[in-house]
């Protein structure tokens, strides 16, 4: 509640409201000329990826995320399993083109994520 004019927001309203700010402050950082990368029509980069350090470490500013991988069926038939081919091959692009921050979690392509 707002103690000044004893208005109060909906938590639906304050996130309305926080995101939209974080998108403006964000586009206005990754917007400067520093950070532009360029990219053709098909995808491929024409430029250099922009990176920031982060824990002392050199991360792209683009992430992969790997929550939802390839999956294929199960060789023995029950479920399915990560089509470690494919993602390989995408991984190998990734880091070819200068992605080097892979978002992954535990709970990801049914706790597979992290291990392929």
């Amino acid at each position: 509640m707002d103690k000044e004019n004893g208005k109060s927001i909906s938590r639906r309203d304050f996130f309305k409201i926080a995101g939209a700010a974080g998108m403006v402050t964000a586009g206005l950082v990754g917007c400067n000329e520093q950070s532009k990368s360029s990219f053709n029509v098909i995808g491929e980069p024409d430029g250099d990826m922009t990176y920031r350090i982060l824990t002392g470490d050199r991360v792209s500013l683009l992430s992969y995320g790997c929550m939802r991988w390839p999956m294929i069926s199960n060789p023995d038939g029950e479920g399915q399993i990560v089509d470690q081919e494919e993602v390989n091959r995408l991984v190998d692009y990734a880091l070819a083109h200068g992605i080097n921050y892979f978002d992954t979690a535990p709970p990801y392509c049914q706790g597979l994520s992290e291990e392929a």
